[in-house]
């Protein structure tokens, strides 16, 4: 006999993995479904601002256990790798987080407080029912609810036939390599984010310590044709030549990774809300603008929900508290998901000659603020 559970969220991401501990903790009957995903986020290293491990419902170990690190200075390079300018926080400003460490914390937790995880070696068919969601696989689902914390908002609203109109594609393209890196190399990049400004306008280059390795990324948002992975590679020859990074990096033990971050798109989206159903994560499009981050809007995004869909649970007209999401999220968000008023990477070249908008910068990049 198949088991009805208060929730169904299909996704085992930082997203899922964190609505399944909360609505868990609540004593919610919860099954978290693992299933293979869309390249949506990094399965490499990641960042999240400062206000990361403040979100409500967290596990309080959660920084310790997923191995986090802060960082306080951001050190912006040109074009050229000729000059170099840097922001030193007050205090911490961020964190360096392993993404996959991160979702197996979040999903021990989750599992500790009473979830159970299926693993799904296809992505199940989903069917939204009067009284219930069921998700078809070899192992089939059925729950109250259902809480989508994966893939993109387009393969998301298809795979649902949702009646929704111009759905935005992601144009941005991630590329990155995690390569290990000990010693003096390794605390030479230690505590600070570096930004890499670029030829090609519509490229950023980031690069950083996590994990005991060198965290090599190239953001591009642009459509033109062309080999995001090259160009990374040419990007990392750039930097060693300059020493930057270390003339001796172990490559051929690099772990690489190309995604697509739905960036922006949830300010775009019509509804995030269908029958007994919520778009969270990057199912929602929550992905950050600018350097593709996805760890903070994310799990954001899905908590919000899962505060919502509790409240709903406790009601026999469950959609009208899912539809309170609608709105919930922008109250919140909105903010941090939109782009700057101003590209940021047509301005990071004047931070070489005037620094006094090196602060305004670093918070645009951080943290969405206007300049």
């Amino acid at each position: 006999m198949t088991v009805l559970y208060d929730m169904a969220i299909l996704g085992a991401t930082p997203a899922g993995c964190a609505a399944a501990y909360v609505l868990a903790r609540r004593k919610h009957r919860v099954v978290l479904v693992d299933a293979p995903a869309a390249a949506a986020e990094s399965p490499l290293a990641d960042w999240a601002p400062k206000s990361f491990f403040s979100i409500a419902h967290l596990p309080r170990d959660l920084e310790t256990a997923c191995g986090a690190v802060a960082f306080s200075h951001v050190v912006y390079h040109n074009a050229d790798l000729t000059k170099t300018v840097e922001h030193a926080g007050r205090g911490v400003i961020g964190y360096f987080i392993p993404a996959g460490h991160m979702a197996a914390a979040l999903k021990k937790a989750a599992v500790k407080a009473g979830a159970k995880v299926k693993a799904a070696k296809q992505l199940p068919h989903i069917t939204l029912r009067e009284d219930h969601v069921e998700l078809a696989s070899d192992d089939p689902t059925q729950g109250r609810l259902l809480m989508i914390a994966m893939n993109r908002p387009r393969d998301v609203i298809g795979e649902l036939a949702l009646p929704v109109q111009n759905v935005p594609q992601p144009s941005m393209t991630v590329a990155a390599l995690d390569v290990p890196l000990s010693g003096k190399a390794a605390a030479r990049l230690a505590g600070a984010m570096h930004v890499v400004e670029n030829h090609e306008r519509t490229d950023l280059g980031l690069f950083f310590l996590s994990d005991h390795a060198v965290h090599i990324r190239l953001i591009s948002a642009s459509v033109a044709s062309g080999t995001r992975a090259e160009e990374l590679s040419m990007m990392v020859h750039r930097l060693q030549r300059a020493d930057r990074l270390p003339s001796d990096l172990a490559l051929n033990k690099a772990r690489g990774a190309v995604w697509h971050p739905p960036a922006g798109v949830a300010l775009e989206l019509e509804t995030h809300v269908a029958k007994r159903c919520l778009l969270v994560g990057t199912a929602g499009g929550f992905a950050e603008s600018i350097t593709g981050q996805t760890l903070f809007p994310t799990v954001r995004s899905s908590i919000m929900a899962a505060d919502l869909a509790a409240a709903a649970l406790a009601k026999t007209r469950v959609q009208e508290d899912l539809m309170r999401f609608k709105t919930a999220w922008r109250k919140t968000l909105a903010d941090y998901l939109r782009p700057p008023n101003t590209s940021l990477q047509m301005l990071l070249p004047l931070l070489f000659v005037n620094r006094q908008i090196v602060p305004k910068f670093t918070k645009a990049l951080l943290l969405g603020e206007n300049i």
